[in-house]
């Protein structure tokens, strides 16, 4: 009793433990943005229509990994709530659950961005050159097809084969 009461007292992480656990998470937020960094890095020898059409869609596919993150954080919050109770069968079927909406989520996104792609990018950014517009089509066609994959690997910690190797 004595010992619940001294954690609650010291806080129940240590700062190493939160060190441990935001350190990952910035570096990955760090080669997020370096992969859009790439991007533009790369086409700009395409000329500054490519450049800026890949930055536009940049910002959009920003958000949507985003949002494709903070699904997996949910769906993190519980299973760990599973784990937490020692119900393995619960705790793998949300992270099942989990990867099955993900998927099916991203599948809708790809295909709404793929088919509206246009009318999308007039909304958000307005009346664009045309040369903007067909750079940015061309990028936004490429990398939606990646969304069901970043999507899942934004699931990669709630791994739901790990149910079958790995006991509460």
């Amino acid at each position: 009793m004595s010992e619940s009461i001294e954690m609650k007292q010291k806080g129940l992480f240590s700062n190493k433990a939160i060190y441990q656990l935001i350190i990952p998470l910035i570096i990955e937020q760090i080669l997020a943005v370096t992969v859009g960094m790439a991007d533009v890095m790369m086409i700009s020898v395409a000329g500054e229509t490519a450049v800026s059409g890949v930055s536009l869609v940049d910002m959009i596919n920003v958000l949507i990994i985003n949002i494709f993150a903070a699904l997996a954080t949910g769906g993190a919050v519980v299973s760990a709530q599973f784990i937490g109770k020692k119900d393995r069968k619960q705790a793998c079927s949300s992270a099942y659950q989990l990867l099955l909406i993900t998927i099916i989520i991203s599948m809708f996104v790809m295909i709404m961005m793929l088919l509206f792609k246009r009318t999308l990018l007039k909304l958000l950014f307005g009346e664009i050159e045309t040369d903007v517009m067909e750079n940015a089509i061309i990028y936004l066609n490429i990398t939606a097809v990646s969304y069901p994959f970043l999507a899942i690997y934004s699931v990669r910690y709630l791994n739901p084969l790990s149910c079958l190797f790995v006991s509460l």
